[in-house]
């Protein structure tokens, strides 16, 4: 099983407060999306006090939709960021890659997360994999942000499997 991860953030800096997570586990070489092996959380704020808050990123939220926006800021149903940091570890471990749209932006600023709180980040730098870069072999599909961290995971993923289909790729190293 591969894992897809996705944040939203108040800054891009590697220190940014998180607001949501998601990941859910996938077969790229199928359309095999395991909603099983799914976690989705909002962040506690209160619990991320040293991280980074930008003030442009909080301007481009506010021109978001609203539905976007009542997700990212809402404080019904929000976990400690540690807590949350434990469970994303745990699908982690069952899976053999991790993967993310890009590679400086959602890896790193958990990876400090994990780091704030003491922990190592439970992924080998080896099994860290780029969907933006497979995404973007694929032209003719578009891919559509919600700013809802699990919902683009799903959408990343699609397009992921759908481009490796595509080009034929049977094996991931």
């Amino acid at each position: 099983m591969h894992l897809m991860i996705d944040l939203e953030t108040l800054s891009t800096e590697q220190n940014a407060i998180i607001l949501n997570i998601g990941a859910i586990g996938f077969d790229p070489f199928s359309s095999n999306v395991y909603t099983q092996h799914s976690f989705y959380a909002r962040i506690d704020l209160e619990s991320q006090p040293t991280r980074h808050e930008s003030e442009q990123t909080l301007k481009w939220w506010m021109k978001q939709h609203k539905d976007s926006q009542e997700e990212a800021f809402g404080e019904d149903n929000r976990i400690p960021l540690n807590i949350a940091l434990g469970e994303v570890s745990k699908l982690v471990r069952k899976s053999s890659k991790v993967w993310s749209q890009g590679v400086g932006f959602d890896i790193p600023i958990l990876e400090n997360a994990y780091k704030d709180y003491g922990y190592s980040h439970p992924w080998a730098f080896w099994d860290i994999l780029d969907c933006r870069t497979i995404i973007k072999m694929n032209p003719g599909k578009k891919l559509r942000n919600s700013h809802h961290a699990l919902e683009d995971c799903i959408n990343q993923i699609d397009i992921l499997q759908d481009t490796v289909k595509r080009l034929g790729i049977t094996k991931i190293g």
